[in-house]
């Protein structure tokens, strides 16, 4: 059966391979999800690490406030606020057990989870349906899957 490379003019795996400084994330996810490679190996420990010094990650977790929220709290401007940023680390393959980033899955989850598991802010409407499951995503691809409150929201999420 011809795999997904014989339709390719070429094969792009040492292109995405490369030591992209600007966009290390495409090394890494080369590594681990074209290649199969364990999060064990020093080549993907050593890509993962490079995510959080170069390229987009550093640029973003510089704007983020000491309290774990960026701009004017949790919804903010489009693309600057904190649930965006939050989704783009966890897009870019950020570490989730770097501190800043718990801090902002800690905010997220002490500040949105209303009492029926509804992710809102500030009494507002809430992020709806695709922010809350981009958050919630977000969340679980940082490693908070097992935390009861978010449990909570994507039940609320599912259920409605």
């Amino acid at each position: 059966m011809p795999s997904w490379k014989d339709k390719l003019n070429g094969d792009p795996v040492p292109w995405l391979l490369e030591n992209d400084k600007t966009q290390p994330a495409v090394r890494y996810y080369t590594l681990r999800d074209i290649l199969g490679r364990d999060e064990n190996d020093s080549e993907v420990k050593a890509a993962k690490a490079a995510i959080m010094t170069s390229g987009p990650v550093p640029v973003i977790l510089a704007a983020q406030q000491p309290e774990g929220y960026w701009d004017k709290g949790i919804s903010g401007p489009k693309f600057r606020g904190t649930q965006w940023s939050l989704a783009f680390l966890a897009q870019l393959g950020a570490d989730g057990a770097d501190p800043r980033i718990r801090a902002t899955c800690e905010y997220l989850l002490s500040h949105c989870v209303a009492s029926n598991g509804a992710l809102s802010w500030s009494g507002k409407a809430g992020f709806g349906h695709c922010g809350a499951g981009s958050m919630g995503a977000a969340l679980i691809d940082f490693g908070w899957l097992g935390d009861q409150r978010l449990q909570i929201a994507m039940e609320w999420l599912a259920q409605t």
